[in-house]
């Protein structure tokens, strides 16, 4: 039997699953179609906005998980980042459909992650401390010495903000870009999220693991509908809202709980992927706003590889990055280890692609 207290709980993932499935089998019948184009992995024409259910699903229950598990509503702290993503999922919807110029979905983004900062710069501390940015100002958030070097707690705090800032714009992207093969980008999310709700439970931060439980069952209800065969895409409704989401709670786990990079460890084959990409184009002279097909997942589906086994080896990336953060192994050991695979996958991936005539990448 359940522990009794854990009941509401229980109740509110049951929901958050179940509204996530309910609308995104209506976005199913709604119907509207992600046509296929040249750099498209899919080849008939498949409903989109899935990420409506997943997104929704968190929004709504979310906050009703609080009222009924903790007696209140969340406050401002956690009002904020909740606003922030619900303004990026509504506008990357309208994207889906009306497709924005690049400019305006960075500037989109942009606000949306100054709302979740904000949000967690009001976030007290367990234990019953300060907020996190108050914390910073003083200078009693110290990081081995680092206020020291950095001059006075109004200078880190501000390094701390744009560092966060470009946290959460870079993660939302690179959530967004590997979204292109069937259950990928909510495979990884759904993983991740989880094990952020274990290390939220770990150290008692309750609203946070509740955030990270219920976001993961709505990523796991859409699972179902997209892999291994895709009756419907996320689209960046889903990509960037629950991206937004859950590297706001990468921020939450880096200043609340022990594992300070867990977010990153989990997502390493995401944020290497794009980060490889990229660099590679730029060196190249290639415009890195131009749409393309040369991530590496890309390259390993466009060289025969089933996307399948594409999608499970990132899977194995984010579970091997997460075991890999709780180790209690010197962090240079840990990055090694954390890089080593993504470096042999990258051997592997050039290596059948240029052994293959898959034409300029």
């Amino acid at each position: 039997m359940p522990d009794p207290t854990m009941i509401p709980l229980i109740l509110c993932c049951i929901a958050a699953a179940s509204l996530s499935a309910a609308l995104i089998t209506h976005m199913i019948r709604v119907g509207v179609m992600d046509v296929p184009g040249h750099r498209s992995s899919h080849a008939r024409p498949t409903p989109k906005g899935g990420g409506i259910g997943v997104v929704t699903g968190f929004l709504l229950v979310f906050p009703l998980s609080q009222l009924w598990t903790q007696g209140d509503l969340p406050g401002p702290a956690l009002l904020l980042p909740l606003s922030g993503v619900a303004l990026l999922a509504l506008f990357s919807w309208l994207d889906d459909v009306h497709s924005y110029r690049a400019a305006l979905k960075l500037g989109m983004q942009g606000i949306a992650a100054v709302l979740v900062l904000f949000g967690v710069g009001l976030m007290p501390l367990p234990g019953g401390g300060a907020s996190a940015f108050a914390d910073i100002v003083s200078g009693s958030f110290s990081i081995a010495g680092l206020p020291a070097l950095l001059g006075t707690g109004w200078t880190l705090g501000l390094i701390a903000f744009g560092a966060g800032f470009i946290w959460l714009v870079y993660t939302t992207n690179a959530l967004n870009f590997i979204d292109g093969i069937n259950g990928l980008a909510s495979g990884v999310m759904a993983i991740s999220a989880l094990a952020l709700a274990l290390v939220f439970t770990r150290v008692g931060a309750i609203a946070d693991a509740h955030a990270a439980l219920i976001l993961a069952v709505t990523l796991l209800a859409f699972l179902p509908f997209n892999f291994p065969r895709a009756r419907i895409f996320m689209g960046d409704v889903g990509s960037q809202g629950a991206g937004l989401a859950l590297a706001w709670l990468g921020i939450e786990a880096g200043l609340v709980t022990p594992y300070r990079l867990i977010l990153p460890f989990l997502l390493c084959g995401v944020l290497y992927d794009v980060a490889f990409t990229l660099l590679r184009r730029a060196l190249a002279g290639d415009a890195l706003a131009q749409a393309h097909r040369s991530h590496l997942y890309q390259l390993a589906v466009r060289s025969g590889v089933s996307p399948v086994v594409v999608t499970v080896v990132h899977w194995v990336f984010a579970v091997w990055g997460g075991g890999i953060c709780l180790q209690p192994w010197p962090l240079w050991f840990r990055l090694i280890a954390l890089l080593a695979p993504q470096l042999l996958w990258t051997a592997f991936v050039i290596q059948r692609a240029r052994g293959r005539d898959l034409g300029k990448w």
